[in-house]
């Protein structure tokens, strides 16, 4: 097989990006265990009191429900083959089958409609390696197939889940941007270079948001049209065209400094809610009406808070520092991630905000593939993925307990009940019904 392009130079200043952000979080951890975290001055934004933080109540022992929970799981099993499932591990459907050494699946993700597309790269002793993009219903039915010129490490069904954004890298140091029609072409189409690339659809589908290297902030068109949205992007990576199609979210700089805005669409008008110093993270709920964020300073992370863009009003969710964080379908809760240390371990919790309270779930660690290849992008995946069941009741992820058990995990968004093992698997992702 050819080397993981995910390894490739295109992508060692997005891993040295995790690595900053790592060191960042645990010097953080370290420091909170002795002093009170600093808090940058924003004077331009209302901050309330803080919610009630997370509580760290005793180990739940009541399992979480898995029967009965809508939508199918996709998972990657440990093999390497490309599973769908019931949320409860029953009726497993094999969807791409390898061969060891000769053939690999990768990034498997939902359409809006309920297909699944993922990487594949078939490889002989006499041939090169192919490489496509296939897809099929989460019951393996209408497969469709497209060859790609690179080896895809990311995908991104748009919102009509008629095409599909892929991002590859042709060489050490670019990464191309090519679509998918799919089941209208035998290949994908390139459409743009850059490195690094973020993107985000349009909600019609006929075009994207693209911050591409340090300077580049621009609407694309499918015909390769460009159209600049701002002309000094700040610290962030990717922004985010809102599911309503109103508004860009994404940070930019000027003569007073770096801000979080919300840009309105159609009267062009950029409104800054938040002025920044530091890498920004952040993640807009499903109705465009919240944006969780975080800042990450040289030795410390800022509180992970969310702040309400009609009031500009800010709440903070944690003073912990923050690895990742995922808003649910219905934009009432938001799932975060948080690191911590154990003399030489490194473990994580999940933790759930409801808008009031949050709460922490047991210890884990995730697995490698979906620590090396997804968290530390997960700004990106947060719109191509989901970890949240349909109607945001329970979540699902890959990693091993404390007790060493491994595999895929369901856990109820509730605080009294224990997550439960349901099939084997080094990731997964729910279906959006």
């Amino acid at each position: 097989m050819p080397p993981d392009p995910r390894h490739a130079g295109d992508r060692r200043s997005l891993a040295r990006r995790w690595v900053a952000i790592v060191a960042a979080l645990l010097l953080a951890v370290a420091a909170s265990c002795t002093s009170e975290p600093e808090r940058a001055d924003l004077p331009d934004v209302d901050i309330d009191a803080p919610t009630d933080q997370p509580t760290d109540a005793p180990a739940p022992t009541v399992p979480s429900e898995v029967a009965g929970l809508s939508g199918r799981l996709a998972v990657l099993d440990q093999v390497g083959n490309l599973v769908t499932m019931a949320p409860d591990g029953s009726d497993e459907v094999v969807l791409a089958e390898i061969v060891p050494g000769r053939s690999q699946v990768r990034q498997p993700t939902w359409s809006a409609d309920g297909h699944v597309a993922w990487v594949h790269l078939d490889a002989t002793d006499a041939e090169p390696v192919e490489v496509g993009i296939a897809t099929s219903t989460g019951e393996g039915t209408r497969p469709t197939e497209a060859a790609t010129d690179v080896v895809p490490f990311y995908l991104s069904w748009d919102p009509t889940s008629s095409r599909i954004a892929y991002l590859g890298s042709p060489n050490p140091t670019e990464i191309e941007l090519g679509i998918v029609e799919v089941g209208g072409g035998r290949s994908g189409t390139t459409l743009d270079a850059g490195q690094p690339f973020y993107l985000s659809w349009a909600p019609g589908g006929d075009q994207l948001l693209v911050h591409v290297g340090e300077d580049r902030l621009e609407r694309l068109g499918l015909d390769g049209s460009l159209t600049t949205v701002a002309e000094r992007p700040g610290t962030f990576s990717a922004p985010v065209w809102t599911d309503d199609g109103r508004s860009f979210v994404y940070a930019s700089s000027d003569a007073e400094g770096e801000h979080l805005v919300v840009h309105d669409v159609e009267d062009e008008i950029a409104q800054p809610l938040v002025p920044l110093d530091g890498l920004l993270t952040f993640g807009v709920s499903p109705d465009g009406e919240r944006i969780a964020y975080q800042v990450l300073e040289e030795q410390s992370a800022l509180p992970l808070s969310v702040i309400d863009v009609g009031t500009g009003e800010s709440v903070e969710v944690t003073d912990a520092p923050i690895a990742a964080y995922f808003w649910s379908p219905d934009g009432r809760r938001l799932l975060f991630l948080q690191p911590e240390r154990d003399e030489d371990q490194i473990w994580f919790r999940w933790g759930v905000w409801d808008g009031t309270s949050s709460f922490l779930l047991p210890r884990f660690v995730p697995s490698l593939l979906f620590l090396r290849d997804y968290l530390q992008f997960f700004e990106q995946y947060a719109q191509s993925m989901s970890l949240w069941a349909p109607d945001g009741s329970a979540f699902a992820y890959p990693g091993t307990s404390e007790a060493g058990e491994e595999g895929i995990w369901i856990q109820s968004a509730r605080p009294d009940r224990a997550p439960v093992l349901v099939a084997d698997g080094d990731f997964v992702a729910w279906s959006p019904s």
